[in-house]
Order: C-alpha cells, then sequence, then structure tokens
C-alpha cells in the first residue's frame, strides 16, 4: 500500500498554515523539512517541540525529516555533517519517523565522480551510524552530486549494501537531469524505498500536475505497486529550487487528487 505524505512547506512558511490545508486534504503524514521559514536543521529545541504540538493537535505524523545532509563538500570535514546527523536523528525519534533524507555531496572544484571512494566512504560511516540508531536514510539524486544520475544513485545503495540505505526515486529529478525517468526507474528499481511525486514539464525548470509532464508517473508508481512505502508530494508548481519549492495551496490540492485519481486508476491501493 502506498500512503501519500508530503513537503507541507511548499505551501507557505506558517507551519500552522500548512497543517490547516493537509488536514482540509485528508492527508495523515507529512516530510518535516522546514518551519516557520527555518529549515530543519536548524529549528531550535522549542520550536521541534512547538512543531511536534501542533501536528499532533492535527493528527498528522512526520513520514520523513527532510534534511539537506549532504549538500556540502566532499572536501569539507565530515564531523559537521555526523553531528547533524545525529541532531537528525534525535528529531527522527521524537516524531517516531525513523527516516533521514540525504545527499551525496558536491566538489568544490572538477568532478565529484573524482571523489568516489571518499564519497563511499563518507555515505558507509553515515549508514553505520543510521544502523547504531534504527534510522533508514534515504538518499534523494540532485544537480551535481555524486548520485545526480541514476546509476550512480543505485551504485551507492549496491556498494553500502545496508537495509538502514534506501534510495528516493523522484522521476522529475532524473527528467531534469535529461535522463529518461523509466530508464532510471530501472536502473534503480531494486533500491527504491520512497518516491518523491513531481512531474517535469519538459522546459525550463516549470513542473506540472503529475500524470501531465514528462516523467512518467503513473508508470513507474505502477512499476512499484506492490511495495508498501510513502509519496511525498513535492510539487513545485509555482517555484522549483536547490533547497525547496513553492506550489499555492490550490494548485497544491489539485496536485494531491491527480495522484490520488491516477493510483484508483491504476486500482493500487493508497491511504
Amino acid at each position: 500500500m502506498f500512503t501519500i505524505t508530503g513537503f507541507a512547506d511548499e505551501l507557505g512558511p506558517d507551519f500552522e498554515s500548512q497543517m490547516k490545508v493537509w488536514s482540509e486534504m485528508g492527508l495523515k503524514y507529512f516530510e518535516l523539512r522546514s518551519a516557520w521559514g527555518t529549515n530543519v536543521m536548524l529549528l531550535t529545541d522549542e520550536q521541534v517541540y512547538k512543531v511536534k504540538e501542533i501536528a499532533d493537535r492535527y493528527g498528522i505524523k512526520v513520514s520523513c525529516i527532510g534534511s539537506p545532509i549532504g549538500k556540502t563538500n566532499i572536501e569539507d570535514p565530515i564531523d559537521f555533517e555526523m553531528k547533524r546527523l545525529e541532531r537528525a536523528f534525535w528529531m527522527a525519534k521524537l516524531f517516531g519517523c525513523g527516516r533521514v533524507r540525504v545527499f551525496s555531496f558536491y566538489c568544490k572544484e572538477g568532478s565529484i565522480l573524482d571523489h568516489r571512494e571518499e564519497v563511499m566512504d563518507r555515505l558507509s560511516k553515515m549508514a553505520a551510524f543510521a544502523a547504531e540508531n534504527g534510522i533508514e536514510l534515504l538518499h534523494e539524486n540532485e544537480a551535481n552530486i555524486y548520485g545526480q544520475y541514476s546509476r550512480e544513485s543505485a551504485e551507492i545503495a549496491a556498494t553500502l549494501k545496508s537495509k538502514y540505505f534506501g534510495l528516493v526515486f523522484d522521476p522529475a529529478n532524473y527528467s531534469v537531469a535529461k535522463e529518461d525517468a523509466l530508464e532510471a526507474e530501472k536502473n534503480m528499481h531494486p533500491y527504491i524505498t520512497y518516491f518523491h511525486c513531481k512531474d517535469y514539464s519538459g522546459h525550463d525548470m516549470d513542473m506540472a500536475i503529475p500524470g501531465t509532464g514528462v516523467s512518467y508517473i503513473p508508470e513507474v508508481l505502477d512499476r512499484l505497486r506492490e511495495r508498501d512505502m510513502f509519496v511525498s508530494m513535492e510539487p513545485h508548481l509555482d517555484h522549483a529550487g536547490q533547497f525547496g519549492g513553492q506550489t499555492a495551496p490550490e494548485k497544491y490540492k489539485e496536485a494531491v487528487q491527480a495522484v490520488k485519481d491516477i493510483l484508483d486508476r491504476l486500482q493500487i491501493k493508497w491511504q
């Protein structure tokens, strides 16, 4: 069964306003990336507890800590990311979600592919730390990181061989990278444990209502139909940026309904 979740911060900075719209859409989970305009890794303890208090009041749970861990340079000390990882694990345990999103590093000069050994070493340490804490790391692709393309993303998972390290599949991210989303899914298929639902329009950085773009949303969901996983809405319909996006509430509702309709047509159970 698929469980629909999503990045509520696309709706605007105020967290309670996000939860109001979430409640209107009937969604029971969200992915915590920011609140009140502050990235999740910069939230104070007081803000984190306030997020929990508000979310609990609306009966909405966290599916994943949407951290930017790994969006740093491979030349920088790993200690910074390990400390952030410890903080993210604390939040994951507090919210009872057991998942933290990560990335696979930039480099200051040249190609990150030239730093394969260091990338794998760092991610292996992170995965080992995750195993100690019973937390699953979810790797997402991103422009200019080691796992920008599907083969490198799959290579990371195959190298680490850890049940505490899975891959996020975001069809639009691969479409923007000029990869065929179906071919990307084929490359990553054994390791996909989480789905980001975003559909590329095919031009500029404009995204489309899921199912109307070039990222094969229905076909990919059909391929993953037997998995018990989260489908996380990240529509980016008004703005798509490096550290997040924006989608007006009515557009967000349209995107969520489109995904529900796709799943119904495919006869895939969802909640």
